[in-house]
């Protein structure tokens, strides 16, 4: 089981337990019939706040992110949030129905004449709202950097150890003559939309878009720990290996692209007034790029720094080839470079 999948399933269990703290206050809040007692009702209320909140996180936390959820990624904010709308109606409709077999062993509508359905349909659309603005701001800026800002954590300069992912497609002047500007960037859209499910799968965080340059980081850390960036590089070849056709049938053509890997310290601080983000400065940055420039000369879709390969531990399945030292730009001293292969290729 994937870091990822753990961090989701324990996101899931936390979300519906407070939804279910919230049932139960709002149960204790709003108990007005006489027939239950208010441990019932609370019993009740508890209920279909767990029952509700499982189906909704569930569908949220581990469909919307998934495969089956890409058309739902796809839509802009008001389309997305309009169906999500209608799923949770159906969901709040359904839950009650279910409370009504369970609890009173009868199966109609009346339900909808009483206020309590409505409170809690207004209560959950709030909680809707909410959820899908931070979701948002969420996929524009980033978790780690968004808790970063409301931390403050990088108010003041400080130093840390990052390592460095620029992938940047090959041929995009070419490919723009081909398909035309809107063509291209149409392409370019829809592949940095599907990268992005290996990246955040093996632990990455997408730093910004350049153009037709995406740079990805991930905290450089000790050992096995490292290996997430070089796995996310395999994951993302075999990604596209399976949606060659769907590529080759949209734009006639398959994306190719380089990849640079370096890692070291870093300074990282907050930048701007109005228009705020957390920058990166320092030779790791300088020398990432310039390691992912080099794979155009060494004709080689994948180059790591001997610096970052010394502290990862290497999975049996992979194997490190060097292709020399250079003087790249920038730097006083060479570098060694090395590509990364699997160990059958």
């Amino acid at each position: 089981m994937s870091r990822l999948t753990i961090s989701r399933i324990w996101l899931f269990a936390t979300l519906v337990v407070i939804a279910t703290v919230v049932g139960l206050v709002e149960g204790g809040l709003t108990h007005d019939d006489e027939s239950h007692s208010l441990s019932q009702h609370l019993f009740r209320s508890g209920a279909h706040w767990l029952a509700g909140s499982m189906l909704f996180w569930g569908f949220e936390i581990f469909v919307v992110p998934s495969r089956y959820g890409v058309g739902i990624r796809r839509l802009h904010f008001l389309s997305a949030i309009a169906i999500k709308s209608v799923i949770t109606i159906g969901n709040v409709v359904l839950v009650f129905l279910l409370g009504q077999m369970v609890f009173e062993g009868v199966l109609d509508l009346n339900f909808l004449t009483k206020p309590q359905f409505y409170r809690i349909l207004v209560l959950v659309f709030i909680i809707i709202i909410v959820l899908q603005t931070a979701v948002q701001i969420i996929r524009i800026i980033g978790g780690r950097t968004l808790i970063n800002f409301v931390l403050g954590k990088y108010h003041q300069p400080i130093r840390e150890d990052t390592i460095f992912m620029f992938l940047d497609l090959v041929g995009s002047t070419a490919l723009a003559e081909k398909l035309g500007d809107v063509g291209v960037q149409a392409m370019i859209t829809r592949f940095f939309f599907d990268i992005t499910e290996p990246i955040v799968e093996h632990g990455g965080e997408i730093h910004r878009y350049v153009g037709d340059q995406v740079v990805v980081i991930w905290p450089l850390r000790a050992g096995a720990a490292n290996m997430r960036a070089v796995r996310c590089c395999f994951a993302i070849e075999r990604l596209l290996n399976a949606k060659a056709l769907e590529y080759q049938r949209q734009f006639g053509t398959v994306p190719a692209y380089r990849v640079g890997l370096h890692g070291g310290p870093v300074v990282i601080s907050q930048c701007g007034d109005q228009k705020q983000e957390i920058s990166y400065f320092g030779d790791t940055v300088n020398t990432a790029a310039r390691i992912e420039q080099q794979c155009k000369a060494l004709d080689c879709a994948l180059l790591i720094s001997a610096e970052l390969l010394e502290r990862i531990t290497l999975s049996p399945e992979f194997r490190a080839l060097s292709k020399g030292t250079f003087l790249l730009r920038g730097r006083e001293h060479e570098t060694e470079l090395l590509t990364i292969v699997r160990t059958e290729d």
